[in-house]
């Protein structure tokens, strides 16, 4: 294998792992918070995430029910591509070693990777690799996010999650649910009592 391949395939791996940080900035920054661009917040917080919510029942598109929603815009690769291409080429002037290859190949493949698996996420179809243990954990994983929205930002590789302190298990997501009910259930009747009182 010659060297340029290997630093092309080395390339692929450290810019596939930079994606899921990339991806995690993205979705915090743009998908749940309006302080940048605000048409990207409403069409993911206000209408993806108001279609699609936590329970099995609606987080799934039902038949005969439109699949809109759920899939990044058409110039979404494009614009991933396009923005990080300038670093990318600076990066393999500026250390001499190729790379760029490695990590345009590794942008596009994150990104078709992230949307088919969030498309079969919320449109199951049967598909084999439904069944797969490793589709079932990132399928529960993003089930979450539709509940805790800044929890669980990584849809299909959660490094950043894990890294960054997002990640929430389905174990702890149910004990935190449990806590919640409990506070609640313990402080409805003392609000009872000071309407009683009152």
């Amino acid at each position: 294998m010659s060297s340029t391949l290997t630093s092309e395939l080395i390339a692929f791996v450290v810019y596939f792992l930079y994606a899921s940080f990339f991806e995690w900035a993205f979705h915090k920054y743009l998908f749940h918070s309006n302080k940048f661009i605000k048409a990207t917040f409403r069409a993911h917080n206000n209408v993806h995430h108001l279609r699609y919510k936590y329970s099995p029942s609606s987080y799934e598109c039902r038949e005969g029910r439109a699949k809109e929603h759920i899939a990044m815009d058409w110039f979404a690769l494009p614009l991933f591509v396009g923005f990080h291409l300038p670093f990318q080429i600076a990066i393999q002037y500026f250390t001499g070693i190729p790379s760029v290859w490695g990590g345009v190949a590794a942008v596009t493949t994150y990104y078709f990777v992230y949307e088919y698996f969030h498309y079969a996420m919320h449109v199951p179809k049967r598909r084999g690799f439904e069944n797969f243990f490793y589709f079932k954990f990132a399928k529960e994983h993003h089930r979450i996010h539709h509940k805790h929205f800044l929890k669980n930002l990584n849809v299909f590789f959660p490094l950043a999650d894990l890294c960054l302190g997002t990640f929430i298990s389905a174990k702890a997501s149910r004990e935190e649910d449990a806590r919640i009910a409990a506070e609640r259930a313990t402080s409805q009747p003392v609000q009872r009592e000071k309407v009683a009182a009152g």
